[in-house]
């Protein structure tokens, strides 16, 4: 079962997703799930401004008010403040490229939301990537050079291309969508659903009928 897990590590949504499915995957042991995570900058080329709040992001992306964001958006910690997260991106592709995505997102929205660290920064991220299991000679080859750029905007050019207009969001098995931010109950569900198949059987049950053709 392949879970895809479109993000922006400006989004305090796409943080909210991931505490969920870190904690669901504490619970619980799914076989064959592969998570995905696809990039999905919600500003490109964002250059935060220094009375740039998140409510101010937020709105633009969700193209809602101000006060609408800070409404929906209320429990932001006063002293956070949205930053470039355009290297986070490129690294999360070589964090999926060594198999270490799932330790690299958890430890980078962590290190943002919880730690409070600029992860603009390089030497913060070749921290927190090095921390997750990331070879930190390979970490500071992708922050020295423009690797994985074209990956981190054709992530958001095919999120459009299929529909996907906001974060967070989560297809599962290419036909399961969650858009927008889901519980821990909700996730398990969408799971539970997604993996599940129809037999068929001589037998009718309501619409579901695959009976034998006759000779």
């Amino acid at each position: 079962m392949k879970l895809e897990f479109w993000l922006d590590y400006l989004s305090p949504l796409c943080y909210k997703q991931h505490l969920a499915l870190e904690s669901l995957l504490k619970k619980f042991k799914f076989n064959d799930l592969e998570i995905l995570y696809r990039s999905y900058e919600m500003l490109p080329l964002f250059e935060p401004k220094p009375d740039c709040t998140f409510h101010d992001v937020l709105s633009k992306h969700h193209v809602i008010s101000i006060e609408e964001a800070q409404m929906m958006f209320h429990d932001i910690p006063q002293d956070l403040r949205p930053v470039k997260v355009k290297d986070a991106h490129r690294l999360s592709h070589l964090a999926k490229k060594t198999e270490k995505a799932f330790e690299y997102n958890s430890h980078l929205f962590h290190a943002y939301y919880e730690g409070k660290l600029d992860i603009s920064k390089h030497e913060h991220l070749i921290e927190i990537a090095t921390e997750a299991g990331l070879s930190e000679s390979q970490v500071k080859d992708v922050l020295s050079s423009t690797k994985y750029a074209d990956a981190v905007e054709l992530n958001r050019e095919n999120a459009l291309v299929k529909g996907i207009f906001e974060v967070p969001h989560i297809r599962i098995d290419g036909k399961y969508r969650l858009s927008g931010f889901h519980d821990e109950e909700q996730l398990l569900e969408a799971l539970i659903l997604s993996s599940a198949k129809f037999s068929k059987t001589d037998y009718c049950e309501g619409e579901n009928c695959a009976r034998k053709k006759t000779r």
